[in-house]
């Protein structure tokens, strides 16, 4: 998923001067939370010991160094990565055309769950990895009215939302269950003790987003899950809040600003994730709380001028 290999010494020698301007720019590893809030448990930041190490490696010739030091190969292995206990696939293929523009698509599973379930871990795999862009599984517990008009089965559009599934995807306790984006790897969630709660008669929505790669092809993706053996200590939510994805900017408006809110209603509340995500007109975002006495706590600021996705870990 990156322009090239930093496997071996051979994939990095001739990357050495464009890696030695990248650390010392701080353009690399990518990092955009300001460092003035909060801490994160998977700060990226190389620290100034580590750069000048890089730096010096690059001057005096970048050369390689003893191979008795060298780590063991990488695996990579294939198929899961976790062992699932249960497996949900989308019911039929969804056909691509071979060009143009595909907008997300929102699949509707009946899963049929007949009892409650503590998931521990989760994975989607894409059928197709040439054109899954990324894509998401969200559950839709009893009682949810997002889709609630959808055919199971039926890919649907976001410029058919509005008419047919009702209700914000992040409202009526909607969670998700598990992601795709290509390096990204199955997802835990027993940080703490915890676990995903999924309830008797949930549903499943598969959230698609296809990139066409010149012929018509299909995809037909799935969701494997790991059950709990013991009773979690905690509740592992992925809370949305109101979608601020409904921003109009208006014409010259060089500054615009858009506001999503979310009231979490218990005591014992710990953030240990979160996930800025901007596009291209993007420039900066905060995270922050508002406690009950009035006062404001700012957890996370970032800022950024191109295109890019970044989460990062809390530890708090």
């Amino acid at each position: 998923i990156a322009p090239f290999s930093l496997l071996t010494y051979t994939d990095a020698r001739p990357w050495a001067k464009a890696m030695k301007a990248a650390v010392v720019t701080q353009k690399m590893p990518p990092w955009f939370a300001d460092p003035k809030y909060g801490h994160f448990a998977n700060d990226k930041r190389l620290s100034e010991k580590d750069i000048n190490t890089l730096v010096s490696w690059v001057d005096n010739g970048a050369v390689e160094g003893d191979a008795k030091d060298r780590p063991a190969p990488l695996n990579f292995p294939e198929g899961w990565q976790i062992k699932p206990d249960v497996v949900v696939e989308m019911p039929k293929a969804f056909d691509l055309p071979a060009k143009g523009t595909i907008n997300y698509k929102y699949i509707l599973v009946k899963a049929n769950f007949k009892e409650d379930m503590w998931v521990e871990a989760a994975e989607m795999r894409p059928g197709n990895p040439s054109v899954v862009h990324h894509g998401k599984v969200w559950v839709r517990p009893p009682g949810s009215h997002w889709m609630e008009k959808a055919v199971p089965g039926e890919a649907y559009e976001q410029e058919t939302q509005r008419d047919v599934m009702g209700r914000n995807m992040g409202a009526d306790g909607n969670d998700i269950l598990g992601k795709f984006n290509p390096g990204l790897g199955a997802q835990e969630f027993t940080v703490e003790g915890a676990a995903k709660f999924v309830p008797k008669g949930s549903d499943l929505v598969f959230e698609m987003h296809y990139t066409a790669n010149g012929k018509p092809t299909s995809d037909i993706s799935k969701l494997g899950f790991t059950l709990a053996k013991n009773p979690p200590k905690r509740r592992y939510f992925f809370a949305t809040g109101p979608s601020a994805g409904n921003l109009v900017i208006a014409p010259g408006d060089a500054n615009a600003e858009t506001v999503s809110e979310l009231t979490v209603g218990l005591d014992n509340v710990k953030l240990v994730y979160a996930q800025p995500h901007m596009h291209l007109r993007g420039k900066d975002m905060d995270i922050r709380a508002i406690y009950p006495n009035g006062e404001t706590e700012i957890f996370m600021r970032s800022k950024w001028d191109f295109n890019w996705q970044q989460g990062f870990d809390f530890d708090m």
